[in-house]
């Protein structure tokens, strides 16, 4: 289960907030909560693909189904339609083209599928049922998911290595995509020696398969120095927003850097501060120890970057009271490229903290 975290700032000073003598906006931070609930599916904590599904949800790339508690589902084990498949594929890819596309009988314009099925077979990843019918609400199989998997990386994704020869694959247009997909260990099989091209596939084998094609992508891999400035960069602005007092301005700064879930995450907003301000009290920081970072893993869409070493001196003073705490910032950062090619943090969470120094003057 994911913890409600948020940027480190913010997460400070909102803590902090829970202690000082007025209230914080209880009903914006209710709203949000409600938002953020919907990243936090309930029936994948034990799943095998719990880290693809939990990825994908944190990065706006599947959304679940929400009951009348709002508490979020994303049913792994449910059988996925043809049109699902299509959107989440193009959306992963973030695939985008202006071309036309094949004109299907039962995709009529207007639809929630119309657009995503309209690139996909406008750029070659999709055919229809037939010629004039796609089958949107029909149940996608195994060995089409490796087809159009295929099709959608073949240009970003190298295939090489052994082929998997599987006995219950025939000899019919998915052989060849099933047999390239294999060989970049998009697909697995079912079992050693099988693969059940014409099962229904589940909403997490899609999903893994898309994952692990993701992982593979890296014709146009980012700078190093691109991926870590995002962070730097918001920790800097934030920092200087909130000793400057301006507190209004991180909301804007989080809309900027962050996405998905970690937008989701950071609901406390300069409201708060604000008060915090009209009782008497002032924060500050001060960055005593700058960050290293290291890229973990990067792909043309993807990144993820650990930060450690860094160090942040909290002070904060009110009525007769003055607190300070020095703060290692060592975090996790998931990062994904947007359609205007900036990247942004989808995903946050921050190292078990063993604050160094604290000191209370209450």
């Amino acid at each position: 289960m994911k913890a409600f975290t948020r940027s480190l700032i913010v997460f400070l000073a909102a803590v902090l907030l829970l202690a000082l003598p007025f209230q914080a906006s209880k009903a914006s931070a209710a709203s949000a909560e409600d938002t953020l609930y919907a990243y936090i599916p309930m029936d994948i904590d034990e799943h095998w693909a719990y880290e693809a599904l939990d990825n994908f949800v944190s990065a706006d790339l599947l959304k679940g189904y929400t009951d009348s508690y709002g508490d979020t589902y994303l049913k792994p084990d449910l059988s996925i339609s043809r049109a699902e498949f299509v959107s989440i594929l193009v959306r992963a890819l973030g695939l985008a083209t202006e071309e036309a596309g094949k004109s299907f009988a039962d995709v009529p314009a207007g639809k929630w599928y119309s657009e995503p099925i309209r690139i996909a077979s406008s750029l070659g990843v999709v055919n229809g049922l037939t010629d004039t019918t796609f089958g949107p609400d029909e149940l996608v199989k195994r060995g089409e998911i490796a087809t159009m998997v295929v099709r959608a990386f073949e240009s970003s994704v190298k295939f090489e290595g052994e082929a998997k020869s599987f006995s219950d694959v025939p000899d019919y247009f998915a052989t060849p995509f099933i047999a390239k997909a294999s060989q970049a260990g998009i697909v697995r099989g079912a079992s050693a020696t099988t693969f059940k091209p014409y099962a229904n596939a589940t909403r997490a084998e899609a999903v893994v398969m898309i994952q692990r094609a993701l992982d593979l992508q890296k014709s146009d891999l980012p700078e190093d120095a691109v991926l870590t400035a995002v962070i730097s960069e918001e920790n800097a602005k934030e920092t200087e927003a909130v000793n400057a007092e301006e507190y209004g301005k991180l909301g804007e700064i989080q809309a900027q850097y962050y996405t998905g879930y970690q937008l989701a995450a950071s609901f406390w907003d300069g409201e708060d501060l604000a008060a915090m301000k009209e009782q008497g009290y002032k924060m500050a920081f001060e960055l005593t120890a700058p960050a290293s970072y290291e890229v973990v893993s990067k792909s043309n869409r993807f990144a993820v970057i650990h930060t450690t070493g860094g160090k942040i001196n909290m002070k904060l003073e009110g009525p007769d009271m003055t607190h300070t705490e020095v703060i290692p910032t060592d975090a996790t950062y998931y990062l994904k490229k947007m359609p205007d090619n900036s990247w942004k943090i989808y995903y946050m969470y921050e190292d078990d903290p063993e604050y160094s120094e604290d000191e209370f003057g209450l």
